[in-house]
């Protein structure tokens, strides 16, 4: 019998199945295990945080969520009591029944518990689950395995014998029609999604709950381990290679910020379940978990709320996973976070209370705050986190390029960046209203609604779920990728990153999201982030596109504003006054709350901005506004309401954009900076002293940078990017002046004091115009120059055996004093650039020694 219904339940695959650990024969099998609830029994009344926390959960529980009408249960008299499953707090006082009782042994609890397992059977004995709609039914399945479990798994042997059999056929019954609607069709086949693997944890749980449960007949016993081996099958072979390939070292995710939250609680759930039922400890097996827990850091603006990165936005606070990674890892990262949430400005209301007090390990030491890294990069996942610091007016600057897109919940924003800076300053727009609605197909998930590049073509037919969606020149519809598979198959692929370095007070980005367009409109879209800190960063890309001249190309570069950015220039045209604008100045600012934030527009040099937004503009695409269904909470949510889209005023095959963005404050309001140089090797910014060199042409690994007219009369700090690491010199008006070394990154440092004038500058190997190093007094050279040993000097009549030689650092103190014979040996003086003087004849020249 077991083996012919598993041919029904299993589908064909290519590997083996894994074999599913023993279940153990004693309770509780899930939230918690024995010892917790043991140690929470011991401790609940004793003063300190734990008791402390029960007994608020205690007071909230019985002053407040059982008094309320639609889930009331007050007094002895259950025939007063009331039940609505609909009710948005159902499963979570149904928990804290069960939870409560288990702690204190109170009788009155116990007597909810059972109330609750007779509403349990009456829900689904009165609910034709196989009419529902998938969601609705969805809905239902969830909410009766996570009450109905609970109340079945920690209540079991404390129920009257025929309700605890009757819930456990209930709970079967559910549980079958769960795996066969969810799990076993294919529904149930993709393992990269966070809707799929939420199902899988629920059945998980169920086939834990259920096994060896009294009242169920032995084909059902059989029939409930046949569901535990297959979905624990499931999670080895499909889900966890998907994990391990996105979490790789970094604890990335192959969701958006807000599902990750969501779906690592749900996970830990899973993990928990399965060594409280079977022993089998995943945490500590698998290797991408322990630095899940980064995303706790790095997915979290300054201002506690999650990157606006994919579907939703929460504000992060204490939960199961950063209380139980700090139980089981003792990470200093997971127990700062723990101590840092449980603290009581995160305790607003009951639930985080409580899961505090259930999941918390209130015997470990605090901790001093970790100091993780200011930079993180999740390279499968393509998303690049960067930060000034751990304050809490910190800078936080993001970039997103998905080698793959992946799921329902992500968006068409490959190359799209974000700013941060005491509020949203350059914003991911739009709001998750609803999923599939008509904001978030046209809008909220298109490339319109981020920071990136769209090309306008009229004749393309935009997708969005593979149903017709808004043409706003962006990136095309991804299906839903099912498994590891699909996620690196060719034809799936969305985007490159080229390069990701992090040296000292800065971030450098550069990724290609060509593959995330038609084809027939473009073929590059590369582009460069670089982030100096704490408050400047450069965004220049570069974009090949294909059929100029004989299609539509109208493309545009965006940046999205909270509040109405200021413009500068002439008003060109207002194709609708007051919402749509287009100005031919190169600056555009916005305060928004205390930040601010400035973009200049360096390149091109001739172009124009228009603004868009204000009320009934502020989700504008294609000629029409697509605003979300009812009303936005303004206070909590920053949906945006204006943008700018920076277009050439001539569009040819080669567009490059270059735009230097500054951030500020509400009282020093960031102020647009910056000039560009180009050449055919180098762009150039110059920036309040900074010069930051690019290759012209988007190259990495070059071996050359030079620019012309540099205002002299100050220090200059130089930042040569796309380099081939190795060293080099640099040369002021043909003269070698110094020498430096990448930084092992393609990013050469450097600081130089420039004279009164203009400069031409250039950055070159060091044997690139040696003979234009400089000298005074007799006209001497030295060779070879650069030396790495004994050079002479020349001609030789400037010089002879016996003459008195001084080595100087360039300018400095005396590094070396000998007496030239044949030459001067050099070997032991450390790379850098040197003075060589004879005073006999006052001649003196400059040396590289490598």
């Amino acid at each position: 019998m077991r083996h012919s219904i598993l041919a029904l339940l299993l589908p064909a695959t290519l590997h083996a199945a894994a074999q599913a650990p023993t279940v153990h024969e004693s309770r509780p099998r899930m939230l918690a295990d024995a010892d917790r609830i043991a140690w929470m029994q011991a401790h609940h009344q004793q003063p300190g945080p734990f008791g402390d926390a029960f007994a608020t959960v205690l007071n909230a529980y019985t002053n407040n969520w059982i008094t309320d009408p639609d889930l009331y249960m007050v007094g002895t008299d259950t025939a007063q009591w009331t039940w609505d499953w609909n009710s948005f707090w159902s499963d979570d006082q149904a928990m804290m029944t069960v939870v409560l009782w288990k702690i204190n042994g109170d009788p009155a609890q116990l007597m909810r518990c059972r109330f609750l397992a007779r509403q349990v059977n009456a829900h689904l004995q009165s609910t034709d689950l196989s009419a529902l709609g998938d969601l609705e039914a969805e809905a239902v399945h969830r909410r009766m395995s996570a009450a109905g479990d609970l109340v079945l798994d920690w209540c079991h042997d404390a129920l009257p014998v025929p309700l605890r059999q009757q819930l456990a056929q209930v709970l079967y019954a559910q549980s079958r029609a769960f795996m066969e609607r969810f799990i076993t069709s294919s529904m149930g086949t993709s393992f990269v999604s966070s809707h799929n693997t939420w199902n899988h944890v629920y059945a998980n749980q169920n086939a834990l709950v259920l096994h060896a449960a009294d009242g169920l007949t032995a084909v059902q016993h059989d029939t409930v381990l046949q569901w535990h081996e297959l979905v624990y099958d499931r999670w080895v072979n499909d889900f966890f290679p998907v994990y391990a390939h996105y979490r790789d070292d970094d604890g990335g995710w192959n969701w958006g910020a807000a599902y990750a939250f969501w779906g690592y609680v749900d996970q830990f759930q899973l993990f928990d379940n399965m060594r409280i039922a079977t022993g089998t400890d995943w945490p500590g097996t698998l290797p991408w978990v322990m630095n899940s827990i980064d995303q706790y850091l790095y997915l979290v603006q300054p201002d506690g709320k999650c990157l606006h990165w994919g579907d939703g936005q929460m504000s992060i606070a204490g939960d199961r996973v950063i209380y139980r990674h700090a139980a089981i890892f003792q990470d200093p990262r997971s127990v700062w976070l723990a101590d840092h949430y449980a603290q009581p400005q995160y305790m607003t209301w009951t639930v985080p209370v409580f899961q505090k007090m259930l999941y918390k390990d209130f015997t470990l030491a605090p901790v001093p705050f970790p100091d993780p890294l200011l930079d993180w990069w999740a390279d499968k996942v393509g998303l690049s986190v960067s930060r000034s610091s751990w304050d809490d007016d910190a800078t936080l600057v993001s970039l997103h390029c998905a080698p793959s897109k992946r799921a329902a919940h992500e968006h068409r924003d490959n190359n799209s960046f974000a700013i941060f800076k005491h509020t949203p300053l350059l914003l991911d727009a739009g709001h998750y209203d609803t999923y599939g609605g008509s904001h978030w197909r046209n809008y909220y998930t298109r490339t319109i609604a981020h920071n990136s590049i769209c090309v306008f073509d009229s004749t393309e037919a935009m997708t969005s779920l593979g149903q017709p969606a808004a043409n706003d020149g962006g990136q095309i519809d991804s299906p839903p990728l099912q498994n590891l598979g699909d996620v690196l198959a060719p034809q799936n692929q969305r985007g490159e990153w080229i390069k990701w370095a992090t040296g000292d007070g800065y971030q450098y980005n550069i990724a290609d999201a060509a593959l995330s367009y038609d084809p027939a409109k473009l073929e590059r879209f590369t582009r460069r982030l670089l982030y100096l800190k704490p408050d400047r960063v450069l965004v220049l890309d570069h974009v090949l596109l294909n059929g100029v001249g004989n299609a539509q190309r109208d493309i545009h570069w965006t940046a999205h504003f909270a509040e109405q950015p200021t413009m500068s220039g002439t008003l060109l045209s207002a194709e609708v006054p007051a919402h749509i604008e287009t100005y031919d100045g190169p600056d555009h600012t916005s305060v928004h709350g205390n930040g601010s934030v400035a973009v200049r527009t360096l390149l091109p040099v001739a172009s124009t901005a228009t603004r868009v937004g204000g009320a009934g503009h502020e989700s504008w695409v294609d000629g029409q506004d697509r605003p979300p269904m009812g009303p936005v909470d303004m206070d909590y949510y920053t949906p945006g309401g204006w943008r700018i889209e920076v277009r050439p005023q001539t569009v040819t095959d080669t567009v490059v954009f270059l735009h230097s963005i500054s951030m500020g404050d509400d009282v020093n309001v960031a102020q647009p900076a910056g000039e560009v140089a180009r050449n055919t090797t180098t762009i150039a910014v110059d920036v309040q002293d900074t010069l930051m060199l690019f290759s012209a042409v988007g190259d990495t690994g070059v071996v050359a940078h030079e620019v012309d007219e540099v205002i002299g009369d100050r220090t200059v700090h130089i930042m040569a990017m796309d380099m081939a690491d190795g060293t080099y010199c640099l040369f002021e008006n043909g003269a070698m002046v110094q020498m430096a070394s990448t930084d092992g990154q393609g990013a050469l440092p450097l600081t130089w004091q420039l004279g009164l004038g203009g400069y031409h500058l250039r950055i070159a190997n060091c044997n690139v115009g040696v003979g234009e190093v400089p000298h005074d007094g007799k006209d001497i050279t030295a060779f070879p120059n650069p030396a790495t040993g004994r050079v002479e000097i020349l001609p030789a009549t400037h010089v002879r055996t016996g003459d008195r030689v001084v080595v100087r650092a360039a300018p400095g103190t005396i590094v070396r004093e000998t007496v030239y014979a044949s030459g001067v040996d050099l070997s032991a003086l450390a790379p850098g650039i040197y003075l060589m003087e004879v005073p006999r004849t006052g001649s003196r020249v400059r040396v590289v020694v490598q």
